[in-house]
């Protein structure tokens, strides 16, 4: 049975009107959109001739240190650590497979000893400086064997105040929500979001660009900066500012 058999005439009138008025509105928004777009690119030209130029008369040394300014703002870290592992005395028949079985227990869980969130390991060897030789440690009364291993790992740990790109999987009046590198979660707050001009149509239950009446939609990029990192159970989630689509 339709939702609207048992509306009375002026109630279908208001219904169609208040679907013509967000019709009209959406028209308005694209064309303003589509204006500002053309008028945009009428000056891309004359911009990367100028971005060219600058790259060209910059020099080695500038280069260098750009370089070095964008590996420290990387969220990636490719580092060598040393970490203990827990190995229960059956795994002696076999312990590198079973060292191994214990560092795949921590992809892509955060990890204080490690520094971030482990992405990836490879050359795990027992810490000899640590272990007294190839010896393990057993403490107390517990069961497990301890031993330390060395390991190149690749780590995920955004500084705060690097800048980040995430695609949009919701959108809501309190926050947008992202996901990065399709696997970590960050969010931008209504706040924010007013703050960098987006405003909400309540409407179109929609946020878009005050000035260029673009909405963000679901699966939209959208560039930020880390304002700060949460974690809980070995996931983390990153609280996000300074929202720009791109």
């Amino acid at each position: 049975m339709s939702k609207h058999k048992h509306e009375s005439k002026e109630d279908k009138k208001i219904r169609k009107a208040e679907k013509k008025k967000k019709k009209e509105k959406k028209k308005e928004k694209k064309h303003k959109r589509e204006s500002i777009e053309s008028a945009l690119s009428s000056q891309s030209t004359a911009q990367v001739d100028k971005q060219v130029t600058r790259l060209d008369h910059d020099s080695d040394a500038d280069y260098t240190r750009h370089t070095q300014e964008e590996d420290a703002q990387s969220p990636f870290q490719k580092k060598k650590v040393s970490v203990m592992l827990s190995l229960l005395p059956s795994a002696m028949a076999n312990s590198q497979k079973a060292m191994n079985s214990a560092m795949q227990t921590m992809l892509l869980k955060y990890s204080d000893s490690l520094g971030g969130v482990l992405l990836s390991y490879e050359n795990i060897k027992i810490d000899e400086t640590k272990n007294g030789g190839h010896y393990g440690r057993i403490l107390n009364e517990m069961p497990h064997i301890h031993y330390y291993v060395t390991c190149d790992v690749l780590v995920f740990n955004p500084p705060v105040g690097s800048t980040l790109v995430g695609v949009v999987n919701e959108t809501f009046p309190s926050h947008v929500g992202l996901l990065v590198h399709e696997l970590f979660n960050a969010m931008i707050s209504a706040e924010s979001l007013r703050q960098n001009g987006f405003l909400f149509d309540s409407d179109a239950n929609e946020w878009s660009e005050q000035n260029t009446m673009m909405p963000i939609s679901i699966g939209d990029s959208i560039k930020f900066t880390v304002e700060k990192v949460h974690e809980c159970n070995g996931l983390i989630f990153l609280e996000s500012k300074d929202p720009v689509i791109v």
